[in-house]
């Protein structure tokens, strides 16, 4: 799409021009499914949560802290959020989930939680070429790709609650308007 301005054309901005270049992009495989994205914890470390839960009306909430979430984002689609609170097509949100520990038996610490052993992960990936609504999500296993969860798994809510651009940015400070 060109648009025209003062006697002349001028391209719509390129990824260049856009600091996007460099940024590492979501993978699928010939099933469409998403590949696991290497070296994110490499990436802005957007922030931690213990305890946000997913719970249905009617379930019982857990005792203890929850899990904790820590969430990275390519720092590539960092900037340009910061720039202009919208998240590029291609950024993934990728989460780890750690059961929560307590108490460690060799030491004198008497209260607190820490991060202890590893429950998933997951990444958020804007992909407008991909999802409908430009929006998918995906659980990892022990497998290197991953399908897609269905709409009203994810997405629903998300639209419905989060603050900026489907991303939960109420949660994460350095994302917070």
């Amino acid at each position: 799409m060109l648009a025209f301005a003062s006697g002349g054309c001028r391209l719509p901005a390129s990824k260049a021009a856009s600091g996007l270049e460099d940024m590492v992009e979501p993978r699928y495989d010939g099933e469409g499914d998403l590949v696991r994205p290497e070296g994110y914890r490499h990436w802005v470390f957007v922030g931690a949560s213990l305890g946000l839960r997913y719970a249905k009306d009617g379930e019982p909430e857990d005792d203890g802290p929850g899990s904790f979430h820590n969430v990275y984002i390519q720092p590539e689609a960092y900037a340009y959020f910061m720039d202009n609170d919208v998240f590029p097509d291609k950024t993934m949100l990728a989460m780890e989930t750690y059961e929560s520990g307590t108490r460690e038996p060799q030491s004198e610490l008497t209260g607190g939680y820490f991060e202890d052993a590893f429950v998933g992960f997951s990444v958020a990936v804007k992909d407008a070429g991909r999802f409908d609504e430009s929006w998918g999500y995906v659980s990892f296993d022990e497998a290197d790709t991953a399908t897609p969860f269905p709409r009203e798994r994810c997405y629903d809510c998300h639209a419905e609650h989060a603050a900026t651009d489907n991303v939960f940015t109420q949660f994460y400070p350095i994302l917070r308007r």
